[in-house]
This record gives structure tokens, C-alpha cells and sequence, in this order.
């Protein structure tokens, strides 16, 4: 979870609920430690991490969201089979990814973004289904991804 979406993320799910904030770069995990440290939030951890593999239990979160990285990892079937590990049976998987439209002249190059209807592909491949898809922004779609069978 991105820096940017991570302490709001907190609040969302109240002093009852809990946030765990993984990222591949060290420095953002050291960044977003000392902010949560310094603020003394107690619903958020943050983990250093592969992309294909946390370092948590099976079917820990109720919802994983990955915000604009899908289209970064190296093995997108591979980090989203690792989101379905992570994910509860009934949870969902979100992910916010740039549309791959070429009047689109902000995010990521056009080679890296990822179409819903490639989401849709890498999620079967990962044995996942999705769920739905919608238009968040003009730039932004939401995919919602579950586990095929619940």
C-alpha cells in the first residue's frame, strides 16, 4: 500500500481494525515507519517485501488493494497469485491501474500499463476471478478481484 493511502487507510478501518502496509523499497518502508512512529498510529505496520512473496500468513487480509504497481512487478501472475494467498476466501483484491489509452498523456508508458482486459487474463492465470470494473477517473479504473470459488 503506497505511502499516499496508507495512513488514511487507518481510518478507515477504525480503532478496531488494522492496516499492514507492504513495499518492495526499503526506503519507503523506513519513510513510512518513522511517519507512522511519529504521528503514533497503532493500526499500521509496515513490511519490506518481495513482489511474489509476503511474509505473512495465508488468508490474512480482507482486502488487499494495490494502488498503480500492477503494471511495475516483473511477474504480474506471480504477485497477484500472492495477493490471492493473502486475501481471505470472502475477501477482495482492489486494484487502481492508469487506463491504457493512448490520449493519456500522464503515467506510466504505454508498453507498462496494464488493460482491464489483461488484468482479467493475469487474474485467471493466477486463479482469480474478477468480480467488476469500473472507471474511477478518466485515468483510473478499479478492478475487484476474488478467489474463483467462494
Amino acid at each position: 500500500m503506497p505511502y499516499r493511502d496508507t495512513t488514511p487507510a487507518a481510518g478507515i478501518v477504525g480503532s478496531t481494525g488494522y492496516v499492514c502496509a507492504v513495499d518492495v523499497q526499503a526506503g519507503v518502508v523506513e519513510h513510512l515507519g518513522s511517519e507512522i512512529d511519529r504521528r503514533q498510529i497503532a493500526n499500521i505496520s509496515v513490511l519490506l517485501s518481495s513482489e511474489s512473496r509476503v511474509a505473512l500468513p495465508d488468508g490474512t487480509a480482507d482486502l488487499v488493494f494495490i494502488a498503480v504497481v500492477l503494471h511495475e512487478v516483473e511477474d504480474p501472475v506471480a504477485f497477484l497469485g500472492e495477493a490471492g494467498r493473502l486475501v481471505k476466501r470472502d475477501g477482495t483484491i482492489a486494484i487502481i491501474e492508469f487506463h491504457k489509452r493512448d490520449d493519456l498523456v500522464d503515467g506510466p508508458p504505454m508498453a507498462h500499463r496494464v488493460s482491464v482486459d489483461e488484468v482479467t487474463e493475469l487474474a485467471t492465470e493466477a486463479g482469480l476471478t474478477v468480480r467488476s470494473t469500473g472507471d474511477l477517473t478518466d485515468r483510473l479504473y478499479l478492478a475487484k478481484l476474488s478467489h474463483g470459488t467462494l
